[in-house]
């Protein structure tokens, strides 16, 4: 299997840092694999690009932003 080139996050549209991305080769290590993935941040990415690009660490790992009127703002 090749990764696919893309090093663009499907989220925020900054860099990925995928590694396999870059090195073109699926079993380079990366920082992905040594994470908690949020399932929230998952679940936000568009069908189009799922399995298209990954995620950055940034989108990654945040915290899932809370639904609006779901009276979980702070302040």
């Amino acid at each position: 299997m090749i990764p696919k080139p893309n090093h663009t996050c499907p989220l925020c549209g900054g860099p990925n840092a995928c590694a396999p991305a870059c090195s073109g080769d699926i079993n380079t290590p990366c920082w992905c694999t040594t994470v908690n993935i949020d399932p929230a941040a998952l679940a936000r990415i568009p069908d189009a690009q799922r399995m298209q690009s990954c995620v950055c660490q940034q989108c990654a790992t945040a915290a899932a932003d809370p639904a609006p009127g779901s009276g979980t703002n702070a302040g």
